[in-house]
């Protein structure tokens, strides 16, 4: 639960009939404790083969619905995925079907590898046979996520909302012997100096921003429905006001980059810089939650820094089900939800929105 300190906290008590989560570091605790669950992992077997919990049971989703019969009744399972959506259907079937005692692993195996047990294998960047590469590099001090998304084939990437400090990035990319062909910003950022135009500097790269964005400096504007190619693979462009007007989701094939539309276990606040509660309302429901259920989501922000958990990555079908503003009963509720409660404006606002525009 959050600190009773947090002006609008992200918990919500938990809901009759929620299937029930374990944390990343709970679950570390359980299995050496007296008392373990058994792990069911339901992925597939490629994905199986790149990591996986000590001491589990395979069976994937598929085949769940013949085969459940064989799992342990005496003993608490944990059932886990990669990112703990699929997990969670899981649970809910074998919860229907008799079993007293299951839970699914919040964040799935690559939350417990960040961070609760490091020597569990991770899903590889760069990985062969991936067709994308997306990294995500958390910047402790703000709480804030940017994004290097690449085509390995090509090598060819694009940096998504970067910081001020443009080390990681341009060192990503020599590492890699990338060529930069875009730099994104989902939105005009408030509470942190962005990197755009250090980056740009540093690379020669194109800017892109949002046809609504007020910036005073060179950059190419995006529409609804617009595709920013890198390599084999596009970004396409969802306009999603409410955050701010000038709101930017950007989707790669099976995963969106949501700046503040959507963070895991809310939302960002719309009342500051033009933001409307009506029009995030419109944003979430015409767009981003039309998507299928198991598309990635990947944010702006993490941790206590915002009221988040300490996560970085969930799923469309995990926040519907769990995150506090989608779980409000109508839009009323959802509009009430995003107009009570909220902190005082940060005292720096208007001189870092100043500094993003003026680039």
């Amino acid at each position: 639960m959050a600190s009773p300190s947090v002006p609008h906290p992200y918990v919500r008590p938990p809901r009759a009939g929620a299937v029930p989560l374990v944390g990343p570091k709970e679950l570390l605790a359980q299995l050496y404790g007296d008392h373990p669950p058994l792990p069911v992992d339901i992925r597939p077997d490629g994905e199986r083969a790149r990591a996986r919990l000590p001491g589990d049971r395979h069976l994937p989703l598929d085949r769940l619905p013949t085969e459940f019969g064989g799992l342990p009744r005496d003993r608490p399972l944990v059932v886990y995925d990669h990112t703990g959506f699929r997990s969670r259907q899981a649970a809910e079937f074998l919860l229907d079907h008799g079993f007293a005692d299951v839970a699914a692993l919040e964040g799935g195996i690559e939350e417990y590898a960040r961070v609760a047990d490091p020597t569990v294998g991770r899903y590889s960047d760069d990985g062969q046979g991936a067709e994308l590469v997306v990294r995500q590099l958390p910047r402790a001090d703000t709480g804030c996520l940017s994004y290097f998304v690449g085509d390995p084939v090509a090598r060819v990437a694009l940096i998504i909302d970067p910081g001020h400090d443009v080390t990681p990035y341009t060192g990503a990319l020599a590492v890699g012997h990338w060529k930069l062909a875009g730099i994104l910003e989902t939105h005009t950022h408030a509470d942190h100096l962005a990197g755009h135009s250090a980056l740009h500097a540093a690379t020669d790269a194109p800017i892109y921003l949002s046809r609504r964005s007020p910036a005073q400096y060179p950059h190419r504007s995006l529409s609804e429905g617009e595709a920013v190619p890198f390599g084999s693979q596009e970004v396409v462009v969802l306009e999603t006001p409410g955050h701010t007007r000038d709101h930017l989701t950007l989707r790669v094939g099976g995963q969106i980059f949501t700046g503040d539309t959507l963070l895991l276990g809310s939302c960002g606040r719309t009342d500051l810089d033009g933001g409307s509660p009506d029009a995030l309302w419109e944003s979430l429901q015409d767009k981003v939650l039309r998507l299928p259920e198991s598309t990635e989501v990947y944010p702006a922000h993490y941790g206590a820094h915002h009221a988040l958990p300490d996560r970085y990555v969930s799923t469309i079908g995990f926040e519907k089900a769990h995150n506090e503003a989608l779980t409000q009963p109508d839009r009323a509720a959802f509009l009430k939800y995003m107009t009570e409660g909220w902190p005082p404006k940060p005292k720096d606002f208007d001189r870092i929105v100043r500094a993003n525009l003026d680039g």
